[in-house]
């Protein structure tokens, strides 16, 4: 599991090597380095992520340790109240919006919204996730799978605080028949991570959809074994091992006729 206390946002930071902030003091002397923005993880460690050409945090966190921290990051609060917090309450409120629109069924509104929030930041996972819920329901699948692709390819949606979001994707494309891709979705989640059971239990249930039994049994089979009381991937088994016994007796049955037949002619 991951961590369970939110991370403290400390807002908007300039990395330099030349130049040391000292505390006290009341404006940063430094303007022209990279801004990052920063999240304090405990007493020893910060997170760093870049910011946009929207000025909102995208891309790949790195970690840095407190002294590293304290030596060449300088606090920009100016830039972080007037550039950074309007673009982040402005993205919000247009996955919000794609949301309402969504559950409304205004499906081109709802596009609308999370096209334009994609527009300030092409890695938000809330914004992509939206877009590709509306591209299932329009049945418009070459582009839902542009938008997997574009989710496929960033490692950073399918960090531990994203999961849930990801895993509900996963379960939306199955429910809705769509097992390739949902199959596909589920098998990057378990490159990055093969520890998680319930990953395992949904790439089983959409290998199930695709007729696949085989290989749903494995995944069930990996699932039980990280934990021995899911009790949702015990019961699949039974059913899936009982269809598999089926479709082998009939099978057996339809050789049998065969021969028969056969053995007539």
């Amino acid at each position: 599991m991951g961590e369970k206390n939110e991370r403290e946002v400390l807002g908007v930071y300039s990395h330099s090597t030349k130049y040391q902030y000292q505390f006290g003091e009341r404006a940063s002397r430094y303007r022209h380095g990279t801004y990052w923005f920063v999240r304090k993880i405990n007493d020893r460690n910060y997170e760093v992520q870049p910011l946009n050409g929207n000025n909102i945090p995208s891309g790949v966190r790195k970690i840095v340790d407190k002294e590293t921290f304290l030596k060449y990051y300088t606090p920009e609060l100016d830039f972080y109240r007037e550039y950074t917090l309007p673009c982040l309450e402005s993205l919000q409120k247009k996955i919000k919006l794609g949301r309402r629109y969504f559950n409304l069924g205004r499906l081109d509104d709802a596009e609308r919204e999370f096209c334009e929030a994609i527009l300030l930041n092409d890695q938000d996972v809330d914004a992509n996730v939206g877009l590709g819920g509306v591209y299932a329901e329009q049945k418009e699948f070459s582009k839902l799978r542009q938008v997997l692709d574009k989710l496929m390819s960033n490692d950073e949606i399918f960090r531990e605080e994203q999961r849930h979001k990801f895993n509900a994707f996963g379960i939306d494309l199955r429910k809705r028949e769509l097992y390739e891709d949902a199959v596909r979705f589920y098998r990057k989640a378990l490159e990055l991570n093969a520890q998680d059971e319930n990953l395992h239990f949904n790439i089983a249930r959409a290998y199930h959809g695709r007729g696949r039994l085989e290989a749903a049994c494995e995944h069930l089979k990996l699932a039980l074994q990280l934990n021995p009381r899911l009790r949702e991937a015990e019961a699949f088994l039974v059913v899936i091992r009982r269809e598999m016994k089926k479709a082998q007796d009939e099978r057996g049955k339809e050789r049998e006729w065969n021969m028969a037949n056969e053995d007539d002619s």
